[in-house]
């Protein structure tokens, strides 16, 4: 292709108007996959195709505004919606037969929703600083892990309903008052802290604030039954000590790995702006350098004649 040609492409690939546009068509072809789980209809189906197509064209442009193939295929997002796109073009009926590759194509169709990541700078930004944040957040993750265990171990320790089948006549009828109170399902094993799995997500739920309050209530009228084996205080003393550590200390050390991750990477912003901005200005005193060459030459010559 040509190099003016290409420059033509360049720019306007990276116009705002084509960046504007993309988003547009990738925010209609996001409610064309939300309409579709209501009913389907041919319009429905060639409108995804009208999509397809733009994007399909989308992603040529792009391609031809590239500076070299080793610089295109570097960019991850090239390569996602490479994917994408090349995904959509599989006819269903050459998959009807399995189940689970039909599954992974509507999976990798409904990821073009992510494809309105890529068109605004501060969508990106976002993502870099979430990916940037993995490996912080992993020792956050662990450290977090680790304290939940702990709880919902103890938790089963001290607040895991008796056993029914132990309990005398009178208190098994006082049980099963209390579950219908409580709203508790009657089956054992879905106590709040009936076993390992449950306690942890009981944990979970009181860390996000969804009821925990009722949980401690529910646990001190079963200590008050004698239900369970812990008194009114150990029931709230724990809940209160597990909100405050989750929910104020662990929950905050992440946001604050989030929030330093994303202070260095607008700082790395800054810095490869800057430098582009250096490198533009060198190219524009050399450019002009070498259009005064001649002329600076010429009149050197006129002088010495």
């Amino acid at each position: 292709m040509l190099p003016e040609t290409t420059n033509v492409i360049r720019r306007i690939v990276i116009n705002r108007r084509f960046e504007y546009s993309a988003m547009v068509i990738i925010f209609f072809n996001s409610i064309l996959i939300g309409v579709e789980t209501y009913f389907e209809s041919p319009a429905l189906m060639y409108l995804n195709y009208a999509c397809l197509l733009l994007f399909t064209i989308e992603l040529w442009l792009r391609y031809l505004a590239r500076y070299s193939n080793k610089e295109f295929f570097s960019n991850r997002w090239n390569i996602f919606d490479l994917v994408i796109i090349l995904a959509g073009y599989v006819p269903p009926s050459l998959v009807a037969d399995h189940a689970v590759l039909i599954e992974i194509l509507r999976l990798i169709r409904l990821l073009r929703v992510l494809r309105l990541l890529r068109t605004m700078e501060e969508l990106r930004l976002i993502v870099t600083v979430l990916i940037r944040s993995m490996r912080t957040l992993t020792y956050n993750l662990l450290v977090m892990f680790i304290f939940l265990y702990m709880f919902a171990i103890a938790g089963t320790y001290f607040f895991r309903l008796h056993d029914p089948d132990t309990l005398s006549p009178e208190k098994r009828a006082e049980f099963y008052e209390f579950q219908v109170m409580a709203g508790w399902p009657t089956e054992l094993r879905d106590d709040p802290y009936g076993n390992l799995s449950e306690a942890l997500f009981t944990l979970v739920r009181c860390m996000s604030g969804d009821g925990w309050s009722d949980i401690r209530n529910n646990l001190c009228v079963a200590s008050r039954l004698e239900l369970i084996n812990a008194s009114e205080i150990l029931v709230t003393s724990f809940h209160i000590l597990w909100y405050i550590l989750a929910a104020f200390l662990l929950i905050n050390i992440i946001i604050g790995a989030v929030l330093n991750n994303f202070e260095s990477t607008m700082t790395m912003r800054r810095r490869e702006k800057n430098r582009l901005k250096r490198e533009q200005q060198q190219q524009k005193l050399a450019n002009l350098s070498e259009r005064q060459a001649p002329q600076l030459a010429g009149t050197t010559g006129n002088k010495n004649g």
